[in-house]
């Protein structure tokens, strides 16, 4: 719980709050467009858990998107999950050599 706390600390200090609140919730709409879009998808949970592991690019296979626009929100879905965890690890990375750079300062 403790790294969690350093890590909201973190988003908050460097302004990226905002993009990741903008990524959670395009997840819980994404979610909410695959329980519409797809039919294999019947619980908003499950299209919940396919938006996530999609974004993440771990693409466990238990769903699969079959239609055009569900695979259009895939697309979107796998890019923007790219480009949020590329930017959170520069972001976390970046906080760190400043802090660093800080102390040797001193």
């Amino acid at each position: 719980m403790k790294r969690f706390k350093i890590l909201i600390d973190i988003l908050q200090h460097t302004g990226f709050m905002k993009f990741t609140l903008s990524f959670v919730s395009f997840l819980f709409m994404a979610g909410f467009g695959l329980l519409v879009l797809e039919p294999g998808i019947l619980h908003y949970w499950d299209g919940l858990w396919f938006a996530f592991v999609t974004s993440t690019t771990v693409g466990y296979g238990d769903y699969q998107a079959v239609s055009f626009f569900g695979r259009l929100l895939c697309v979107l879905l796998t890019v923007y999950g790219m480009i949020f965890f590329a930017a959170l690890s520069g972001v976390v990375i970046n906080y760190y050599t400043e802090l660093r750079q800080d102390k040797d300062n001193i």
